[in-house]
């Protein structure tokens, strides 16, 4: 990417940003001159209608070159924006994301971390996580998700032109959730694949890799499979109390 070229960050949320995530945007921010404006819009329930009007007030409200959509329940380190914006071409490579790991529930005690980059199956049958690839490097890839994706104006600019002139508009041509091929479809892959149909490639920077906060609730059964990996609990050692004494620490 040119160095003189601009990037706008845009943001969707409840309405609270982690404190980790606005920790490390303030750090970008007082680092790398090529961050321009800031779009942060505020809601809950469908994600897809937020993100649309990221990108509408993105091309209606602002000249920068470059979108970059980040989720705020993740980190994102001055070295990884450094990555993901030498990564990017306005020629060559428009659409690149960052590696974000989604927690898909399993019938294991813990969620699988999933890299939320996909590529298309043999004979273009499905689209299915890339769970191998090469460190710190940029690969094709052929749908991403948004939680992290530096994305030129130009690529916005092309689904404008081909909208539904009725209903998309300019507004509502981006983003969408829907049933196709018998699967329902988030919002971020729909796009990918409308990304993809108009012919632009996209790119992953697998150097590009963000901590992902996500929540559950510990049960008997990660105490059991915690069992497995040590014999001695550190953290849980036996405290034998004597009433007006110092404590001491009995090992198991």
């Amino acid at each position: 990417m040119d160095a003189k070229e601009k990037i706008t960050l845009g943001v969707c949320s409840p309405g609270q940003w982690h404190a980790m995530f606005a920790t490390s945007i303030i750090d970008i921010a007082r680092s790398q001159a090529q961050l321009g404006q800031l779009i942060s819009l505020e809601g809950s329930g469908v994600i897809s209608r937020l993100r649309n009007q990221v990108v509408a007030t993105f091309l209606e409200k602002t000249k920068d070159d470059w979108l970059l959509q980040i989720d705020t329940d993740q980190i994102i380190t001055v070295d990884a924006f450094k990555k993901l914006v030498a990564a990017a071409d306005k020629n060559k490579r428009k659409i690149v994301s960052g590696i974000v790991h989604a927690a898909w529930e399993t019938e294991n005690v813990y969620p699988e971390p999933v890299p939320c980059i996909f590529r298309m199956g043999e004979n273009g049958e499905g689209l299915y996580s890339v769970h191998e690839y090469p460190e710190d490097s940029v690969i094709e890839i052929d749908a991403a998700g948004t939680g992290c994706i530096l994305i030129h104006r130009s690529v916005f600019e092309a689904m404008v032109e081909k909208a539904d002139p009725v209903h998309e508009t300019d507004k509502w041509c981006f983003y969408r959730d829907m049933p196709l091929n018998g699967s329902w479809v988030g919002e971020d892959i729909f796009w990918s694949i409308r990304a993809k149909a108009l012919g632009f490639q996209m790119y992953a920077h697998t150097g590009v890799q963000l901590p992902h906060k996500r929540g559950y609730w510990l049960k008997k059964e990660h105490h059991t499979d915690y069992a497995k990996y040590t014999k001695k609990r550190h953290q849980s050692a036996e405290q034998v109390v004597d009433l007006g004494q110092t404590s001491t620490v009995k090992e198991n």
